[in-house]
Order: structure tokens, then sequence, then C-alpha cells
């Protein structure tokens, strides 16, 4: 069963403030030593992470897939699945990266997608999916969702509750922005290649 945004509210408040009095300070805050505690307990898991990642390329044929773990920077694990395509360096090009995050904050788990168009190597523009997952890359997303249940026992954090406004700030997120997606998953879904 899904937490409720008021639970997972709570939750994510131990782990972000609410205003930015630690902001310009040496020290880290009551939030920061919880979220850096948390992470050296949750860094035990990366060896099953990767075994879950193994596991996903050989689910995953077509693409590949690999492990994304920028540090501290996001409360979660991430798997990025990147589907094989044929490039023409004349014309522009989309590619597609599906992104699988799975919480340490809470059992939780979100895929979304991210579209980049280059022209050659030049990149043009990107695109976030939070939901709905294009129907080209459908049978890619239910793959990992169903890999991250199975292994895990996480639960899809449903997009209106993904999407609902939280007061903190968490990274380069500010309020009204800040949303439990962020809270939970990533400050930046795009920053992904």
């Amino acid at each position: 069963m899904t937490p409720s945004a008021e639970e997972l509210l709570a939750i994510a408040r131990l782990y972000w403030g609410a205003d930015q009095a630690y902001a310009f300070r040496q020290e880290p805050s009551p939030e920061d030593l919880r979220y850096e505690a948390l992470w050296e307990k949750k860094n035990a898991e990366r060896p099953r992470w990767g075994s879950f990642v193994k596991a996903l390329r050989e689910a995953l044929p077509s693409c590949d897939a690999w492990d994304y773990a920028p540090g501290l920077a996001n409360p979660s694990f991430c798997v990025l699945v990147y589907p094989h395509q044929e490039q023409d360096m004349m014309r522009p090009q989309t590619s597609w990266t599906v992104a699988g995050y799975l919480s340490i904050l809470a059992p939780l788990y979100t895929v979304h997608c991210v579209r980049r168009v280059f022209l050659g190597k030049h990149f043009m523009e990107s695109k976030v999916f939070l939901g709905p997952i294009p129907m080209e890359l459908q049978d890619i997303a239910d793959t990992l969702a169903r890999h991250i249940e199975a292994e895990y026992g996480a639960t899809v954090l449903p997009l209106d509750v993904a999407q609902t406004p939280v007061p903190l700030y968490v990274n380069a997120m500010k309020p009204p922005e800040t949303t439990l997606f962020h809270a939970l998953f990533t400050s930046e879904p795009g920053n992904i290649f």
C-alpha cells in the first residue's frame, strides 16, 4: 500500500530542510546528518543493486542498462536503460533513456523517461516524461518496474502523489517548485546521460 502524501511528507521532512538556515554554515543541518547516516547504511546494499542491474541487462537484451549513483545527490538508487538505436549524423536524432529510481527513504519506486535530441554530436533539447510513458518505451518501463517490484518489494509512487508540492529544500529545488518526487527520488530528473 502506498503511504499518503502526508505520511511521505513527514518522512521527507526528516531528511530535507524547510528553510535554508544551514545553507551558508560550515556545519551540517540535523537533516543532513540523518541523510548522510541513512546513505552510509544503504551503501551496504550497493552489491545487491549491482546484481539487480546485471539481471536487468539480461532481461533487456536490446538495451544497455547502467547503475547511476551520483553519491549523496539523490535519495535513491537509480538504473538508466538505453534502448539501442541507429544513428544518422546528418539528421536530428532522438535518444531515449528510461530511468528507474528506488527510494532509500520509503519502499517506493518510479520509472520515467528522458528524450534528448541531437544533431550529430550537438545537443539540441531535452524533455522529461514523468508520465505517461511513451508507447514505444512501455515494454522497457514495464520490465523495469516488474524487476524492481520482484527484487525489492517496492510500490510505484502514483504520479499524482509524486507531484504533490512540499515546502522543502531538496538540493537545487526550492518551494514552491519542490515535489514529493524530488524529495524521494531526484531533484534533477532530466540530468542523466
